[in-house]
């Protein structure tokens, strides 16, 4: 597994490690075309946080940023330009037509110190804001952003990747406004039953009738269902936070978003 250096994140990424109201900083992944023409032999992807809107606020930077082409090799990507607010990616769509997914791999971010209060993580940043019968852990953030893009004719296939990630079991190019979406959510292949999805969609800022964050349940089989309103982008994330094996004072907090496109009816 491609782990990011620590110190390659940047000091503007330290606030969203430490302070639990950067919590809701979502990484995320936003191609400049999702369904590009058959002619077309790239695409430009954002690569940022953002919180709310996918508007870019820090930039994401990977040493495993990667394409997968619909003939199922995997290719690494370098930034074509990185930024204060966002890297951008020109990712190649050299295997021809059908579905790619783009990924920023897992990242390995800072390890944040918090304590456990009544089996809930807590983040704090002095010991003045630990109560009696808290217990001290470490917490290292692991991060994985997706998107898929589809040149031309869609290709069908499943892209298996490391770590927690968000799978559409729809098709990710043929996404239509007031249709469910289905999605499952697991770990090198394993379903993950229980876990919270939450559902962000973009463009509030503009929006007359706002649509706020919806947390949905994964079922036995990892799987969550819901239904876009209206047409435009959407972000879909989900946190797993569980000790690790080998230490029990260490936290591992796993973040995976899945930048979708919404289209609306023809």
């Amino acid at each position: 597994m491609t782990l990011l250096n620590p110190a390659a994140l940047g000091r503007g990424l330290v606030p969203l490690l430490l302070a639990a109201a950067a919590q809701a900083h979502s990484p995320y992944l936003k191609p400049n075309d999702f369904n590009p023409a058959a002619q077309r032999r790239h695409v430009t992807v954002e690569a940022s946080f953002a919180e709310g809107d996918l508007r870019p606020d820090v930039a994401m930077k990977s040493d495993a940023f990667q394409v997968t082409g619909p003939d199922g090799r995997r290719q690494p990507l370098t930034p074509a330009a990185v930024l204060k607010d966002a890297s951008y990616l020109e990712v190649p769509l050299a295997a021809g037509e059908g579905t790619y997914l783009v990924s920023s791999g897992v990242r390995k971010g800072r390890l944040a110190p918090a304590v456990l209060r009544q089996g809930q993580v807590h983040f704090v940043e002095a010991s003045q804001e630990r109560q009696p019968g808290d217990t001290p852990i470490e917490v290292q953030s692991l991060t994985r952003a997706d998107v898929y893009v589809t040149r031309g004719k869609p290709s069908d296939g499943t892209f298996d990747a490391e770590g927690v990630g968000i799978y559409p079991l729809s098709k990710p190019y043929a996404l239509y406004a007031g249709e469910p979406v289905t999605v499952r959510v697991r770990e090198h292949q394993q379903a993950l039953a229980g876990q919270t999805l939450t559902v962000i969609t973009d463009g509030q800022a503009y929006a007359r009738h706002k649509q706020p964050e919806r947390d949905l349940r994964t079922d036995a089989a990892g799987e969550v269902s819901f239904t876009p309103q209206t047409a435009g982008l959407y972000l879909l994330q989900v946190r797993v936070r569980r000790p690790s094996p080998d230490n029990a004072a260490l936290w591992l907090s796993h973040t995976a978003t899945l930048t979708l496109e919404v289209q609306p009816q023809p």
